[in-house]
């Protein structure tokens, strides 16, 4: 499962963190230099900016500790739901 151990929670009022986990890939930063953390989830293989926006799902939360554990908490929820979704073989068009 995802954790938030090596998460740079400071860096992300800069610069993003993506990741992936099992064909669930994600992306978070924060867009208001600190007040929310945006977070995305999208299947593999694409990168974030080439992921078309239809295959995004995207949810905001508090720029602190505990929104990044709600976050985090979030990303292995989504994975849990929709395991099938991120574990099927992608057909590239």
């Amino acid at each position: 499962m995802i954790t938030s151990q090596g998460m740079p929670f400071l860096g992300l009022k800069k610069f993003p963190y993506t990741g992936s986990y099992q064909g669930m890939h994600y992306y978070m930063r924060s867009f208001d230099k600190g007040e929310t953390i945006s977070a995305f989830i999208y299947p593999g293989p694409w990168c974030f900016e080439k992921t078309p926006e239809e295959k995004m799902e995207k949810k905001d939360f508090p720029f602190s500790l505990e929104g990044l554990e709600e976050l985090v908490a979030w990303l292995n929820q989504k994975y849990t739901q929709e395991e099938q979704r991120w574990r099927a073989p992608v057909r590239l068009k």
